[in-house]
């Protein structure tokens, strides 16, 4: 939409004025010629209507005004409590930058700014250099009858470049921000500060270092040409990190085309793989079926002709039986049960090995392990910055191929309470370990040796616990079912800071991170029959919801496959262990006559998956898919709650019942 001082403005005239301006005299929004430009307190300045577009954007018309920002350095601008229109207004013009301009020839078209606070579009004739507005006729008369403001010297706009220095002397930048009729005149090099003559004597009179910049003031030629010197090394930084972002900009559409690329190559191969097979089958099938084919024929043609023999025989000895004697049937009866009794024997022979042939296609095991998984999980994109990604040691076969080794069990040290019950433990993302303890109501960060290095009490009982990375910082979830409640925690710089409480509909036990803003969260119904998952946001809104069958009432442990397409929830009440796509529809569901108490749930880098059974003392590891692969830890001492593995995958922590933590890895069955 056309501005008010846009339409002032020739657009013959722009063009041929920033034809023959430099980039210096550029909105830092728009990359245009200044329009009417406005300064923020922290000098910034930007267009009128460029400013009005932030703060149309950075504020909402309904809400309260807390902070408006500079879109540049982010630094508060102003701090109100109501939302205006007119905002942009409380910003003064930048008279220096105008006259500027104006001395480089460029047409401001500035509108008077009192007429414009009243929706009304007047050309502005002169400037006021000590309110930095623009003023019609009009108004500059009537600026100039008000007895508070008869000191304030009104210029010309076409007299601006004449008359910088009047500007300079009037301009707010160079006038006291608490006395605004003072202009600073003092410098104290205790504090570090401009001061106004009324500031010096109220509050500096005693300091030491005053000097009073009209007599004292150095020589700054060296200092400004230090400034510019320092300001054309930020100019070559910034231009720099600019060149370096359009040149992974580059290189990250490169990416994109040279995956797709990828992808489209595999396919071909895969799809001229199949063509081959779906060509070599039929040629081979429809080989082996001609050759079937003629030797059924050949072989029905001897069939009919022993049924025409037979029929022939059998007229033969009716009609005898009209004429013959007894001497001539007897002997024909008995030449017809020879040639029966030889036909019957060579029949025998012949159609003893008439099997029946069918055609089946033998699919190669590895491709079948392809064809099995779910079209979600074939393949997804990782994307690495600054080249990390979790580290696999180099030669280490599938986990299914592998066994659980006990490394060792520590115990926590610092505990103020007895008779914990560790219900579960996770791996934060620097290594570190967050406890719920349900008993005790607590929440511990440990160290790698298990010392606690600071806790969070609760007013319920706590259940299960998962990290979701918002803005690059670990948040802690902790569901506490009585109160059908998730708690939030940032974790940095070694401590456990209450951020906000969210309700979840019915008791929620297990919890596990969806993405960096949603988690998933599981439990009993209401009705204490039936089980339930949903989908919830970091604000506590529900996105989907679904119940599945089974005995409520004891809680639920709730773990995701590393593609985000798999939900495995222990249901502890039926011995079970149920899995779910993320559309909600049930894919299996896991019983063992040696799973008893199933709890703690967690899958590793290959998505296997790993149920700990808290009655029955083991661990059970299957496949994503549900098959079990082996029981990897039989017989532990004590009984275990939760499990988790680790960034990488390998190596995976066990809490025990009142005891200490387990810590095991992931090694081959051969060593």
């Amino acid at each position: 939409m056309a501005t008010a001082s846009e339409d002032l403005i020739a657009s013959d005239e722009i063009q041929e004025s920033e034809e023959t301006l430099s980039d210096d005299l550029n909105c830092p929004l728009c990359m245009k010629i200044f329009r009417s430009p406005r300064r923020l307190p922290c000098l910034h300045s930007f267009c009128h209507d460029c400013l009005q577009s932030h703060i149309y954007s950075s504020v909402s018309v309904t809400d309260s005004v807390k902070e408006l920002c500079c879109p540049l350095c982010e630094k508060v601008a102003y701090t109100g409590d109501s939302y205006t229109d007119k905002m942009v207004h409380l910003f003064p013009l930048d008279t220096l930058m105008i006259s500027v301009l104006m001395k480089s020839k460029v047409k401001i078209g500035l509108v008077c700014n009192a007429c414009q606070v009243q929706d009304v579009v007047s050309p502005a004739e002169n400037l006021c250099t000590v309110c930095e507005e623009a003023l019609c006729v009009q108004c500059s008369k009537m600026h100039g009858m008000s007895r508070l403001l008869t000191s304030h010297t009104i210029l010309k706009i076409e007299d601006l470049p004449r008359k910088q220095q009047t500007v300079l002397q009037n301009n707010e930048m160079f006038r006291c921000t608490e006395h605004t009729s003072f202009p600073l005149d003092y410098y104290c090099k205790s504090h570090g500060t401009q001061l106004c003559a009324k500031c010096f004597v109220d509050d500096h009179a005693s300091c030491p270092q005053v000097i009073k910049l009209a007599n004292k003031t150095p020589d700054l030629s060296e200092a400004l040409n230090q400034m510019k010197e320092q300001m054309k090394k930020l100019e070559d930084q910034l231009k720099q990190f600019a060149a370096i972002n359009v040149l992974n900009l580059s290189k990250l559409e490169s990416d994109v085309n040279n995956l797709t690329t990828e992808i489209r190559t595999l396919k071909k191969v895969i799809n001229d793989a199949l063509d081959d097979l779906e060509k070599r089958v039929k040629e081979e099938g429809n080989k082996i079926f001609n050759d079937e084919k003629k030797r059924i024929e050949q072989t029905n043609t001897v069939c009919q002709s022993h049924v025409m023999a037979i029929r022939n025989s059998n007229v033969v000895l009716e009609s005898a039986r009209q004429y013959a004697t007894q001497n001539q049937m007897f002997l024909l009866i008995k030449k017809i049960t020879n040639q029966c009794f030889m036909s019957k024997r060579q029949n025998e022979e012949r159609f003893s090995k008439n099997d029946i042939v069918t055609l089946q296609l033998e699919v190669n095991p590895q491709l079948n392990s392809v064809i099995n998984i779910p079209r979600g999980e074939i393949g997804m994109l990782r994307m690495k910055k600054n080249g990390e990604i979790p580290v696999v040691p180099d030669g280490f076969k599938p986990l299914k191929e592998c066994i659980a080794e006990r490394v060792n069990v520590k115990y926590i040290k610092g505990l103020k309470y007895r008779t914990p019950e560790y219900t579960k433990v996770i791996f934060t993302s620097n290594e570190q370990l967050l406890l719920v303890d349900c008993d005790n109501k607590m929440l511990y960060l440990l160290d790698s040796l298990c010392n606690i290095v600071c806790s969070h009490t609760f007013l319920d009982n706590p259940c299960d616990v998962c990290i979701v990375n918002e803005r690059g910082e670990d948040v802690a979830a902790v569901s506490v079912p009585l109160s059908n409640s998730i708690h939030l925690f940032y974790l940095k710089d070694n401590s456990i800071t209450y951020v906000k409480q969210i309700q979840t509909k019915y008791k929620c036990f297990g919890i596990a991170a969806y993405n960096n803003e949603e988690l998933i969260v599981s439990g009993p119904c209401g009705d204490n029959k039936t089980y339930y998952w949903s989908i919830i946001t970091l604000n506590g809104k529900e996105q989907s919801y679904h119940e599945f069958d089974g005995a409520g009432t004891i809680q639920t442990y709730v773990a995701l496959n590393a593609f985000k397409s798999r939900l495995y929830i222990s249901a502890k009440k039926d011995d079970s262990l149920h899995c779910f796509g993320l559309n909600g529809m049930k894919q299996f569901t896991f019983r063992h006559p040696n799973l008893k108490g199933p709890q703690g749930v967690s899958v590793d880098r290959d998505d296997n998956v790993y149920v700990v059974g808290f009655v029955s003392h083991n661990i059970f590891q299957l496949s994503p898919g549900g098959l079990l692969i082996r029981i990897i830890v039989n017989e532990i001492e004590k009984k275990p709650m939760g499990i988790s593995f680790d960034k990488n995958g390998d190596k995976f922590v066990v809490s025990h019942l009142r005891t200490g933590l387990g810590f095991y890895r992931l090694v081959l069955k051969n060593g």
